[in-house]
């Protein structure tokens, strides 16, 4: 049942994610790209329009996927933010109720109103005026977004909860692991981000020779373009495909 309602709740945050930023915007990107990458490797209009078709189709789905991952780093920020408020809320003697509304004020402070998760907070707030339990509302919130750190946090805030645990002190071991991983997770994209930069540039370098043979010496590549060479092609677009997907996959390290 876990994991049907965390499906569910994962399609309607990608169908939240996908609207903002616009399937249309994602279509004609694939389909650019696509139309160029086929128009250079096969010189035919209606097959390089065809892929590109399917193309932009297919990278809608990626875009879907790609904003709900940056939109779960930034609610993993943002609930990093919140947990030291809280922690700093119950030190002060609120009570863990009140210090999620004093959560979301420190929280617009930081990032605003339009901060993913200050929409969030007025959901649990609302939700704890109509008297539902704490530990239930905040193991919906962890279902909803699916984020490690903030489902680990609900299961352990549920058993100190319970057991009568120290509230505070697991308040700030949330903190302090969220900032820990959020810190190496940075280091690692700063560490490899001259790395990705050449891998993109070295993507290019291909598609660049062909434009210069077509522009330098006009008819030197026309055999790879009948019905014999075009299979050929298509094994180095193959190749080329593959390649360049080895080298995003190298440089997508999680922590």
């Amino acid at each position: 049942m876990d994991l049907y309602y965390k499906g569910v709740v994962l399609k309607e945050t990608k169908s939240k994610i996908i609207n903002k930023n616009g399937f249309l915007k994602a279509f004609a990107t694939g389909f650019a790209k696509a139309f160029i990458l086929s128009f250079l490797f096969y010189k035919l209009v209606i097959l390089s329009f065809i892929l590109a078709v399917i193309y932009g189709l297919f990278n809608i789905h990626s875009s879907k996927k790609k904003h709900i991952e940056e939109w779960r780093w930034q609610m993993n920020l943002e609930f990093r933010e919140v947990m030291t408020a809280v922690s700093s809320a119950l030190n002060a003697g609120y009570s863990v109720e009140n210090s999620f509304k004093e959560a979301k004020e420190d929280l617009i402070l930081l990032y605003g109103n339009n901060s993913v998760m200050v929409e969030e907070l007025d959901k649990i707030n609302s939700k704890i005026m109509l008297n539902q339990p704490l530990e239930i509302v905040l193991a919906e919130f962890a279902q909803y977004c699916n984020v490690e750190d903030i489902n680990n946090f609900a299961e352990v805030f549920q058993t100190a909860k319970r057991t009568g645990g120290n509230l505070i002190e697991v308040a700030r071991q949330a903190a302090d692991k969220i900032s820990s991983k959020i810190e190496t997770s940075r280091e690692i994209k700063t560490m490899i981000a001259g790395k990705s930069m050449e891998g993109k540039i070295m993507s290019v370098i291909p598609l660049a020779i062909i434009i210069y043979f077509w522009i330098s010496s006009p008819g030197f590549l026309d055999s790879l373009y009948t019905w014999n060479g075009r299979p050929v092609m298509t094994v180095l677009l193959v190749v080329y495909i593959a390649a360049y997907k080895w080298s995003g996959r190298i440089g997508d390290i999680s922590v």
